[in-house]
């Protein structure tokens, strides 16, 4: 009689164990499921955001000279910006730049490769967006001959504004929105940099 007693307590009890695993089991896919949202969303955010600069750009000194050429490299360890004019290439401390006007008239090379024009040429597609205080090392130039570059906003802008940014360079889904920058500013102290950038 007790092994029988015994016997069921143990069915008993691997019966209610099971079935409080498979409880635990499908709450915790239904959590995932839940979650899996906002991952995806984080995994957006973390995604940079690609821009073009024009290939001419105008450098405004603080002292209140100013410099043509070609942007090619920003350093932030050393806190250098790198023209480039012809075949001369030079470098100019970040901390005398006030700032850098990219030519509305200047080549832009789309990621696809095709060069759209800016001005009377090729109007705007959206509203141009100001991003600040954006870390200079999240900003990367990918081909300095044809200003792609890419740029990370996540420290900066909240998940709905990256998805209005992504929205607008997915623009109809036929005819991708590219941003092109406009002008940019340093803060050496806070190592941080503003872009000024308008989807075309």
């Amino acid at each position: 009689m007790k092994r029988k007693t015994l016997s069921f307590l143990v069915v008993a009890l691997f019966t209610v164990t099971a079935g409080m695993a498979a409880q635990v089991n499908a709450a915790s896919q239904e959590v995932q499921k839940q979650n899996l949202p906002s991952i995806q969303a984080q995994a957006n955010a973390s995604q940079p955001i690609p821009v073009a600069l024009p290939t001419q750009a105008e450098i405004v000194m603080k002292g209140g000279g100013k410099r043509d050429g070609r942007v090619v490299q920003i350093d932030e360890k050393v806190q250098q910006l790198w023209i480039q004019l012809g075949q001369e290439k030079r470098s100019i401390p970040l901390g005398q730049i006030d700032k850098i006007v990219f030519s509305k008239s200047a080549v832009v090379y789309r990621s696809n490769g095709m060069p759209p024009i800016r001005g009377d040429r090729t109007p705007a597609k959206g509203r141009p967006e100001t991003w600040r205080g954006i870390p200079i090392n999240a900003f990367r130039l990918l081909d300095p001959n044809k200003g792609q570059a890419e740029v990370k906003l996540e420290s900066v802008l909240s998940l709905d504004k990256l998805d209005s940014i992504r929205s607008v360079m997915v623009g109809d889904g036929k005819n991708k929105r590219q941003f092109v920058v406009d002008e940019m500013q340093f803060d050496v102290q806070k190592k941080t940099m503003a872009i000024a950038a308008t989807p075309y």
